[in-house]
């Protein structure tokens, strides 16, 4: 009887172990975060959807999402450092 009890307590201590190895896996921060391409070779739609992009996201360490926080942060400040685009209404 003791050989099943030392069983059931090996068996629980490894599934209690393996419950806390899960998670979601948008909680994993991913292998390779996106800080690509350099911000000033993209114009203003671009920035403007990057940021739109990036704001989705909480800053959760060093990443955003997909992206790079620090590169998500440096995105947002272009954007709102660009100029306002004017259409003339005739």
């Amino acid at each position: 009887m003791c050989l099943y009890a030392d069983a059931a307590a090996l068996l629980l201590v490894i599934s209690a172990a393996c419950a806390g190895c899960g998670g979601d896996t948008a909680d994993l921060t991913p292998i390779r975060l996106v800080h690509s391409p350099p911000l000033g070779q993209l114009n203003a739609q671009q920035l403007r959807a990057l940021s739109m992009e990036c704001e989705k996201y909480p800053a959760v360490g060093s990443m955003r999402g997909r992206y790079d926080a620090a590169y998500c942060s440096a995105a947002m400040a272009a954007w709102a450092d660009a100029p306002l685009q004017m259409v003339p209404v005739q």
